[in-house]
């Protein structure tokens, strides 16, 4: 089967760009010829698969200071003739049986999906954030619900942009980009399915599949024994405000434990003899500080649509430590692949217990067992190849 990815970060950033490439190097070694749709970027992968790239564009980490790449993201908010000549191109050369897109909102527009309805493949979309249904991809407001206005008075972000939120999500109802020319949802949590089913999005429509713990994570945690830089505990993610990295930060302080933070940095971290921060890291670097931390954690309290950090910590056999938000509850096993607080004296002594060896945690080997029995790439595999089939057949 001839598959089209579609993501708009083409290199490690977050969450969904390491699933995205995860599920790139998936369908190839399982087969399927694999295309991608994304953007010109300076820290793209080389290409080993047909490649098709708008140009570069959006309010990321190193556009904010080019005025033109900020002009085309305002515009492609809501439509782009690149992105459709573009695609045009993608879809005439490589001919796919099916498109599975990420997130193609901002940097490359949603404004290519009719072309691909007209044509008769099917669209898949993998939910990686609320963007779909909310105008604020981190959460779906039940107090807005489907009456978009209501956010301007939802006290996030400054209002300029909460508007241009706003009329973004009402452009794409317009356009229907997802409720017309989306074929399936792929939401990688009951959590997720139960929120789109609030905002409308018909149940036929949804597919849970969650995503995949890959064999390298597995064979690294197996390859080498613990190193020399003694116990840590170890954050992995973006590290900003909206992660909880100052409470991390002041609640490792008071308990003089070292904490590792390891992920692109978008705050200034404040000071403190038992936090380092070590940046971004390759795979096989975080691979490496997985395999080695004593425990993982979060204290971020975003409704995570999945989790991966606690998928990628329970793949090396550590336990995980954070808030009970979002889908996490999906992934950790209380009291037995980890803990999830209710409130901060929750999380506080959590984390002591697990310091102190008195949490009663499944050990290293029934972890790692457990979570690739659960999560193991052969499951997500096969129920993306009979989802596909079955949109093939009834087209």
């Amino acid at each position: 089967m001839r598959v089209l990815e579609v993501n708009k970060f083409f290199h490690e950033r977050r969450g969904a760009e390491r699933h995205f490439l995860d599920v790139l190097r998936l369908l190839s070694d399982g087969g399927h010829e694999v295309a991608v749709f994304s953007m010109d970027h300076p820290k793209n992968l080389p290409a080993t698969m047909p490649t098709f790239l708008v140009s570069r564009a959006g309010f990321a980490e190193g556009d904010a200071g080019n005025a033109w790449h900020l002009i085309k993201g305002v515009g492609r908010l809501f439509w782009s003739f690149e992105g459709r000549r573009v695609m045009r191109r993608a879809l005439d050369t490589f001919r796919p049986d099916v498109v599975h897109v990420h997130n193609a909102y901002h940097q490359l527009s949603p404004s290519f999906f009719p072309i691909i309805r007209k044509r008769g493949i099917p669209i898949i979309l993998t939910v990686h954030d609320f963007h779909v249904v909310s105008p604020d991809k981190d959460a779906y407001h039940d107090v807005v619900g489907t009456s978009y206005w209501k956010y301007l008075f939802v006290p996030d972000y400054f209002f300029a942009k909460r508007l241009l939120l706003v009329v973004r999500a009402y452009a794409d109802r317009i356009m229907g980009y997802y409720t017309r020319c989306v074929d399936a949802f792929i939401v990688p949590s009951g959590f997720v399915k139960d929120t789109l089913l609030r905002a409308g999005i018909p149940e036929r429509k949804i597919r849970v599949i969650p995503h995949f713990v890959t064999r390298s994570a597995v064979s690294d945690a197996d390859a080498a024994t613990r190193s020399s830089v003694g116990p840590y505990a170890l954050y992995a993610g973006s590290v900003s405000e909206d992660k909880g990295i100052r409470e991390l930060v002041e609640r490792f302080d008071t308990m003089r434990y070292p904490l590792i933070l390891a992920g692109r940095k978008t705050m200034p971290i404040p000071a403190s003899e038992h936090v380092r921060y070590v940046g971004e890291r390759s795979r096989g670097e975080l691979d490496a500080l997985y395999r080695d931390a004593s425990f993982v954690v979060s204290a971020s309290r975003l409704p995570e649509t999945f989790g991966l950090v606690a998928l990628e910590a329970a793949a090396a056999g550590k336990p995980f430590i954070g808030y009970d938000v979002g889908a996490l509850s999906e992934i950790v096993e209380r009291g037995k692949t980890g803990w999830l607080a209710k409130d901060e004296a929750d999380f506080t002594d959590s984390v002591r217990k697990l310091i102190e060896g008195s949490c009663g945690l499944d050990d290293t080997e029934t972890i790692r067992r457990k979570t690739v029995e659960r999560f193991g790439e052969a499951k997500y595999l096969d129920s993306f190849d009979r989802l596909t089939e079955t949109l093939r057949e009834s087209k």
